[in-house]
């Protein structure tokens, strides 16, 4: 992942959407066809939206972080427990956006480390202050949409399972099964950071899953 790439904020108009995620998901391994799913969505009202902007504008961020996943990674979603699959809603949202993937490795994660386990609004603020320097498109956000993309983001945290509650919530290292982690080490290990897993343990999954 080229953390320097420009961040997209699109994830302002959907939050993890993790059950409308899975019903998509459900359609397209059934369908397979992109255009067949979107018909099959609007009519069976799975995003249960009465407005077609926001249906179109929710369903094109689920399908683009659908797209993201493995195929490991797709039937784990579909078929693995609840762990499973809220690991890899996880996944799909750090593949989808640079800068979720940037705040939670280099904040959440050293934070965890140094036994400091309550993350801040002013963790978030000094993140986004020194981010700000070599991203535009921060400075460029107005205050309203700089409001809500921090609010996406504690949301996500709290529902893939990060942290305790939606602001200055408690840091907890996810469970990750097995099949789990073989899933993120087959496709990018550097993930494993994102769920809080030391250097050591990052290098142990990749040399166990070499042995394999």
């Amino acid at each position: 992942m080229d953390t320097n790439a420009k961040y997209s904020f699109s994830f302002t108009g959907a939050s993890a959407l993790i059950a409308e995620t899975i019903s998509i998901a459900v359609v397209y391994k059934r369908l397979g066809n992109w255009d067949e799913v979107k018909k099959s969505t609007s009519d069976q009202n799975l995003l249960n939206k009465v407005k077609h902007a926001t249906f179109i504008r929710e369903f094109s961020e689920i399908k683009k972080r659908l797209l993201l996943l493995t195929d490991e990674q797709l039937n784990l979603l579909l078929n693995g427990n609840p762990d499973d699959v809220k690991a890899m809603v996880f996944v799909m949202l750090l593949k989808s956006y640079t800068f979720l993937y940037d705040f939670v490795a280099e904040v959440v994660r050293n934070k965890y480390f140094l036994f400091d386990n309550n993350i801040t609004d002013s963790d978030y603020a000094r993140f986004v202050n020194t981010k700000i320097l070599i991203h535009n498109e921060l400075a460029n956000l107005s205050e309203q949409t700089a409001k809500k993309v921090k609010q996406v983001i504690f949301t996500f945290l709290n529902q893939v399972g990060l942290i305790t509650g939606r602001t200055n919530g408690i840091i907890i290292k996810p469970y990750l099964s097995d099949v789990s982690i073989k899933a993120i080490v087959c496709d990018q290990p550097r993930f494993l950071a994102c769920f809080l897993f030391s250097n050591a343990e990052i290098h142990s999954a990749i040399k166990t899953l070499s042995h394999d």
